[in-house]
C-alpha cells in the first residue's frame, strides 16, 4: 500500500494562535482548507475564496468579494464572452461602449394608484394599466439614468398628471389617454432633480 502523507492539522481557533515554520503547510480542519505559513504570521494564510472554474454544478453562486480585472482581448476580440443571460445588479459602466448583440430590459408591472413614484433605481421598463385618474412622481434621477413607461387605459378616458418641472418634448404634457389606448412615455435624466428631466410621449392613434 502506499504511504500516506498527514500534515500538521488543527481548528481554525488552534491556527490563530499557531506561528507555522517559513514555507510550512497545515491542514485547518474547521474550514477544511490547507494554510500556507511564514514563519512569522499567527495563524498563516488559509487557501480559501477561489472561484472554481467548474464547479460541477452550473447553478452554484460564487463571490468574488474583488476588483476583477481582464485585461485579454483586443480591439476585434472580446475580453468577456458570457454565453448564458447575464444580470447586472447594480451600475454597468462602460467607458470605451458597449457592444451587445442584444439586450433584454428587465419589465416591472406597476400597481396602480392615483399617485405612483417611478423610481429611478428600478427596472428600465415599466407597465401600468389606468382603473382611475394617475399622477406621476419621480425619485433618485441622476445623470444617464432613463425609464420607459408604457401606460393602458381601461374602458374610460383617463386624466395625467406630471410634475411641472418635467420638460416634453415634441408635444404638451398630455392631459388625458382615451379609453383602451395605450401610450408609452419616455423619461431621461440628465441630473438630479426634476428640472433634468426630458419627457417624450407617445399614444397610438
Amino acid at each position: 500500500m502506499p504511504k500516506q502523507v498527514r500534515l500538521r492539522r488543527g481548528t481554525t481557533a488552534q491556527h490563530a494562535t499557531f506561528t507555522g515554520a517559513d514555507g510550512e503547510i497545515t491542514f485547518d480542519v474547521s474550514k477544511k482548507v490547507l494554510v500556507v505559513h511564514d514563519g512569522v504570521t499567527p495563524g498563516g494564510k488559509p487557501i480559501e475564496g477561489f472561484v472554481k472554474l467548474s464547479p460541477g454544478n452550473p447553478y452554484v453562486v460564487q463571490t468574488l468579494e474583488s476588483t476583477l480585472e481582464i485585461t485579454g482581448g483586443d480591439a476585434y476580440n472580446p475580453g468577456l464572452i458570457v454565453t448564458q443571460p447575464a444580470r447586472f445588479d447594480s451600475t454597468l459602466n462602460a467607458p470605451a461602449g458597449l457592444l451587445s448583440r442584444r439586450v433584454q430590459w428587465q419589465h416591472e408591472t406597476l400597481d396602480y394608484a392615483a399617485t405612483v413614484n417611478l423610481d429611478f433605481n428600478g427596472p428600465a421598463r415599466r407597465r401600468l394599466t389606468l382603473t382611475g385618474d394617475l399622477a406621476l412622481t419621480a425619485t433618485n434621477l441622476d445623470t444617464g439614468k432613463s425609464l420607459a413607461l408604457r401606460l393602458t387605459a381601461d374602458d374610460t378616458d383617463r386624466t395625467l398628471a406630471f410634475p411641472a418641472d418635467w420638460k416634453f418634448l415634441t408635444t404638451a404634457a398630455p392631459t388625458t389617454l382615451a379609453a383602451t389606448k395605450t401610450a408609452l412615455l419616455l423619461l431621461d435624466s440628465f441630473g438630479p432633480t426634476d428640472p433634468d428631466l426630458l419627457a417624450h410621449y407617445l399614444v397610438e392613434p
